[in-house]
C-alpha cells in the first residue's frame, strides 16, 4: 500500500493533510502515526527551505529586516523579539516533551514546526513604492520556549480560579504563534494568533488570524505571498518582486 508520505512527495499535498486531518485523534496510532508525523515533518522541512531562500530574496528587493524604524524610546521592544530566522536549538526535543506533559499533545504540524524550523521573525520595513504597513502582517512564529513561558502564566492564573481565589477564568491554554498585525509593529491590536491546547490531531486551527485557517494552511498563504500575508489586502500588490520572491519555492 502507498502510503502518505509517498502520497505527499508524489504531489497530493493538501489532500493527504485533509485525509489525516480527518483522523482527528485516531492520527495517534500506528501504523498512521509514523507515516503522518513523516509528512508533518516534510512539510516543515520545505517550510524551512522556503524561509531560507526568502530571506535573501526579499532583502534582495530592498525589504529591511528588523526594527530600525522604532522611536529611540521604544528600543527595548526590539530586544524581545525573536531573530529573523532561530533554527530549533538542541534541546528541542525535551522541550516539546516538557509541554506535552504540562498540557497534552501538541498537533503534529507544530510539533513538527518546533522540531524542523524553529522560529521566523519577518518584521521589517517594505519598500516605500509598496505602500504597505504593519498591515503586511509578515510571518512571524515564536519559538517554543515562548509556549512554556506563557503556560507558566496560565497555570498560575488558572490554579488561582480553581481555588476560588477570584482569578478570572483563563480558559483553555493557547499557545502562542504570533503577535497579531499590530502588536507586530509595537503597536496596540488584539489577542495573539494561538492554537489551543492539547490537541492531539495533525493540525489546528490558527486562531484570531483573519484567514480562519490552519496553521499548515497559513504557511501555505504566507509563502504564496512571499512571507508577507497581507499582501492580499494591499491596495497595490508588487507583481514583478512577488513573483521573483516565490519563484520555484517549495509547495506545502
Amino acid at each position: 500500500m502507498t502510503t502518505y508520505l509517498e502520497r505527499y512527495l508524489a504531489g497530493e499535498r493538501e489532500r493527504v493533510w485533509a485525509e489525516l486531518l480527518a483522523l482527528g485523534a485516531r492520527v495517534r496510532d500506528e501504523p498512521v502515526y509514523s507515516d503522518a508525523l513523516a509528512v508533518a515533518r516534510e512539510t516543515m522541512r520545505r517550510a524551512r527551505h522556503n524561509i531560507e531562500v526568502l530571506i535573501p530574496r526579499l532583502e534582495e528587493i530592498g525589504y529591511y529586516f528588523g526594527y530600525g524604524w522604532l522611536e529611540n524610546d521604544e528600543r527595548s521592544f526590539a530586544n524581545w523579539q525573536p531573530p529573523v530566522f532561530g533554527p530549533p536549538k538542541p534541546h528541542v526535543l525535551d522541550r516539546i516533551i516538557e509541554l506535552e506533559t504540562l498540557i497534552g499533545p501538541l498537533p503534529l504540524s507544530l510539533r513538527a514546526w518546533y522540531e524542523t524550523v524553529g522560529a521566523v521573525n519577518f518584521v521589517g520595513a517594505a519598500p516605500e513604492q509598496w505602500h504597505v504597513d504593519e498591515r503586511a502582517d509578515p510571518l512571524y512564529i515564536y519559538p517554543i520556549e515562548e509556549a512554556l513561558a506563557e503556560y507558566a502564566e496560565w497555570k498560575t492564573v488558572h490554579t488561582a480560579w480553581a481555588a476560588g481565589d477570584e482569578a478570572n477564568d483563563p480558559g483553555p491554554f493557547r499557545v502562542p504563534i504570533a503577535p497579531d498585525f499590530c502588536h507586530k509593529y509595537n503597536i496596540s491590536g488584539g489577542m495573539w494568533y494561538h492554537i489551543v491546547l492539547p490537541n492531539p490531531a495533525m493540525d489546528a486551527p490558527l486562531q484570531a488570524e483573519r484567514h480562519a485557517v490552519t496553521f499548515v494552511k497559513y504557511l501555505r498563504i504566507c509563502f504564496h505571498w512571499g512571507g508577507l500575508p497581507g499582501l492580499d489586502i494591499a491596495p497595490v500588490v508588487p507583481a514583478p518582486e512577488l513573483a521573483s520572491l516565490t519563484r520555484d519555492l517549495l509547495p506545502l
